[in-house]
């Protein structure tokens, strides 16, 4: 399982938050008085344990507390509503739910439903009746680590997708996964990780990027994290500034945040090493602009919650290819292969697969969605791409959103790089609509900058002069905002079923 250096530099700053410091020492402290007082209400080898909290230092302590007492966590999405939330705790079956008080008191109804849970500890004010407050469990527990054996192969994380087809499955994430993926990244020649690197974390730490990438690789290896709470690009700019930040992690709504705030050109944040973005597919425009503002070559990556976040990253090669998440990490097998699930030649599109050490164990209680995502022994990503001559993957899509013009493919983010570059669009998605003539039809659902005017017929006319005929937008839509899920991936479902 993944431990705290905390021997090798107890008194070094292991998180940053809100103007306040904890060293290693009192993190570890923390986590053992987390993972003491889960066995003194009874926690058992496997119990799940459902956490629903915001960016703060006590996801860090439950996340590992839990861990080293030999529970399953599952993180839960803050956002999540009261029905959301009785799906995951009711096919999970978590007996314990630590929950922030700033959304406890949404899931008063649901919790006397859910039969599984036996205690409900509130991290803040106690809203609920018969819930725990978590600063008095804590405070009563020992801080020496509990014995507990932890096999490498046993549960450690069930991650519930973004649910961008459906209810959120559980995929299961053993202890072998998640250290396996923190030493793969680590292990990168070009990943610029020494004793004096300092992380930038506000992904959210209940998606898997966050956990991962953020609390996994920032805390197994002992460098010093700045959590932040709340996404904003001129607060993250002034933190990086503030405190030498020299890793970022983020996802495509955040960039497109930062190359549309004016002003941040301001800030000093020539401490970067290293920006990394993934999640969801982020067009080159904004890489280049990016770029532009910071300095930095942005480093794309490509991973799943079923992959423990890795899968691909332009860290591994030699050069960052813009347009590409890069080649396979090591000890990672990718194969891209047709409905026959044959091998395509590279430059041909086709289905991702992958196998390695660091892909899920399955859906929890979901043995044929599990046979159906692991045929053959292979990971089957329902993403589209191709290899390039080098090997580097380039993503063109989920398989469930080509759109199908008259028998010619069109990949939406192809579309959606073209739409960025007018100079008066802020935002875009690309959807397939129901066509009786060609099948299906593109329809554009474009957000305009603020305080400018922008009719179809200037995106339609915009689209021609870069795209085949076949590509270009048959419906143009304008709304304010384009709904995504927290970790930037388009609900394509979502503006599908707007536009039937």
């Amino acid at each position: 399982m993944l431990n705290l250096p905390v021997a090798e530099n107890p008194d070094k700053a292991a998180i940053i938050f809100a103007g306040s410091t904890t060293s290693y020492r009192e993190l570890d402290e923390s986590v053992n008085r987390v993972a003491n007082a889960l066995l003194g209400l009874g926690l058992r080898p496997g119990d799940r344990v459902a956490v629903q909290l915001e960016n703060r230092p006590e996801f860090v302590e439950i996340f590992f507390g839990i861990m080293r007492a030999g529970g399953i966590m599952v993180p839960a999405n803050i956002m999540y509503k009261a029905d959301e939330m009785g799906h995951i705790l009711s096919d999970s079956g978590a007996r314990f739910l630590f929950v922030s008080e700033s959304v406890s008191q949404r899931l008063a109804e649901i919790l006397p439903k859910v039969e599984s849970v036996d205690r409900v500890v509130e991290v803040g004010k106690k809203n609920l009746i018969d819930s725990i407050e978590y600063r008095g469990l804590f405070g009563e527990s020992s801080p020496t680590r509990p014995t507990v054996n932890i096999r490498p192969e046993a549960d450690a994380v069930i991650q519930y997708t973004s649910g961008t087809t459906g209810k959120p499955k559980g995929a299961v994430i053993s202890h072998a996964n998640t250290v396996t993926a923190i030493d793969t990244i680590a292990g990168l020649p070009n990943y610029p990780i020494h004793s004096e690197s300092v992380t930038l974390l506000c992904l959210p730490l209940f998606h898997t990027f966050g956990l991962n990438f953020g609390a996994g690789l920032t805390f197994a290896f002992g460098l010093t994290m700045v959590l932040v709470d709340r996404f904003d690009p001129e607060r993250v700019f002034s933190l990086i500034e503030q405190h030498r930040v020299t890793l970022f992690w983020g996802v495509p709504p955040m960039y497109y945040a930062f190359v549309n705030t004016p002003g941040l050109e301001r800030y000093d944040v020539s401490s970067l090493e290293n920006a990394m973005t993934g999640a969801a597919i982020l067009p080159v425009v904004i890489v280049e602009r990016f770029r532009d503002l910071t300095g930095i070559e942005l480093c794309d990556g490509y991973g799943m919650s079923e992959s423990t976040a890795i899968l691909t990253s332009n860290a591994v090669g030699p050069v960052f290819k813009r347009g590409s998440v890069g080649p396979p990490y090591p000890g990672i097998e990718i194969r891209i292969v047709d409905e026959n699930g044959l091998e395509v030649p590279a430059g041909e599109a086709g289905e991702i697969c992958a196998r390695g050490a660091n892909v899920f164990q399955g859906y929890w209680n979901l043995a044929d969605d599990t046979a159906d995502t692991m045929r053959g022994g292979w990971l089957h990503t329902g993403d589209l791409g191709r290899f390039d001559e080098d090997g580097y993957v380039f993503i063109v899509g989920r398989s469930k959103d080509l759109i199908i013009v008259s028998g010619f493919n069109v990949y939406p983010i192809e579309v959606e790089t073209v739409l960025l570059r007018h100079p008066k669009v802020l935002d875009c998605a690309v959807i397939g609509v129901a066509d009786d003539y060609q099948g299906e039809s593109v329809c554009a659902v474009v957000v305009p900058r603020p305080g400018v005017e922008l009719e179809a017929p200037e995106i339609e006319g915009h689209c021609r002069e870069h795209l085949a005929s076949f590509k270009c937008p048959k419906y143009v839509v304008f709304r304010d905002q384009i709904p995504k899920t927290a970790s930037g991936k388009i609900l394509k479902r979502a503006l599908r079923e707007e536009q039937a």
